[in-house]
């Protein structure tokens, strides 16, 4: 589950413990997909620990990856971009590809998604990174055509209400997942990977 740490960096545990404990005036800034399991449990008003989750760039730094690969020329681009949720590095491996097949409008026609290696790639590591539970669950949600809530997701009977409860959490903390109000779903990019599989 999200925040587990491999065999090999078990000791960045105590690290992170010594910074919430001891006394100091240094700034220490942790950038990754996840956090650490100790973090959301010590952010709060009261402490000096702060999360920050990054979401999308919006339409116009968006558009200048798109630009950076000679892509000014595509009608719309804006759909692009959507379609990409303004995350750079998937755009980045789209434009790619765009570029070097010469193709474009086309693409916009229709809500397809591509998935060059290199994004699958990336979307492999993170999905081999979730637990059996997280997979089931990315499954379900990979099915559904609308966000569903909870109690939608429980009624497909293959998992208890306690572990439904406990995926959601961690892949809500990985980032994997889109929480809108108490309803789920998947970006179009993981479930067009997650139903490839």
């Amino acid at each position: 589950m999200a925040g587990k740490y491999k065999p090999e960096s078990e000791e960045y545990r105590s690290l992170f413990k010594q910074i919430e404990k001891l006394s100091h005036q240094s700034c220490f800034l942790l950038i990754g997909w996840e956090p650490p399991k100790e973090v959301p449990q010590l952010t709060s008003e009261n402490t000096p620990i702060r999360t920050l989750q990054l979401t999308g760039l919006d339409t116009a730094a968006a558009g200048e990856i798109l630009r950076d690969k000679g892509l000014t020329e595509i009608d719309n681009c804006e759909a692009l971009i959507h379609r990409y949720q303004g995350n750079p590095l998937w755009l980045k491996s789209v434009a790619t590809l765009i570029q070097e097949l010469g193709i474009g409008a086309e693409l916009l026609i229709d809500d397809t998604i591509l998935l060059p290696e290199d994004l699958k790639d990336v979307l492999r590591e993170q999905f081999d990174r979730t637990s059996e539970l997280e997979k089931q669950v990315l499954s379900l949600l990979a099915t559904e055509n609308q966000p569903v809530n909870f109690a939608k997701l429980l009624q497909h009977g293959q998992i208890s209400s306690s572990d439904l409860l406990n995926a959601l959490q961690s892949l809500s903390r990985r980032c994997s997942i889109e929480k809108h109000e108490s309803l789920y779903t998947l970006s179009p990019v993981q479930k067009q990977y997650i139903k490839g599989l």
